[in-house]
């Protein structure tokens, strides 16, 4: 039972920084397509123990597409990377 209980726990934190990003993004125009690996990766390389990566599609009020990756503390949701990808 505690392991499932685990188990949600982290993928609702994935879903709380999902939507923290989408909203971050909102600010650039209509977030489409929004996406998170919800299992934790090492993110030594970060300074930090896990991460979420991600990525989403960000419509500009002109019509111009962009696609993003982002990651994120899987602990505390703070992006270290945000990229547009061509």
């Amino acid at each position: 039972m505690s392991i499932f209980i685990a188990k949600k726990i982290k993928e609702n934190n994935a879903d709380q920084i999902l939507e923290t990003v989408k909203e971050t993004l909102s600010a650039q125009g209509t977030v489409s397509n929004a996406w998170i690996n919800s299992e934790r990766i090492s993110g030594e390389h970060y300074g930090t123990r896990t991460i979420y990566n991600g990525g989403a599609n960000i419509t500009s009020d002109q019509g111009e597409t962009k696609s993003i990756d982002f990651i994120a503390d899987a602990d505390t949701g703070e992006l270290f990377k945000l990229e547009v990808v061509d």
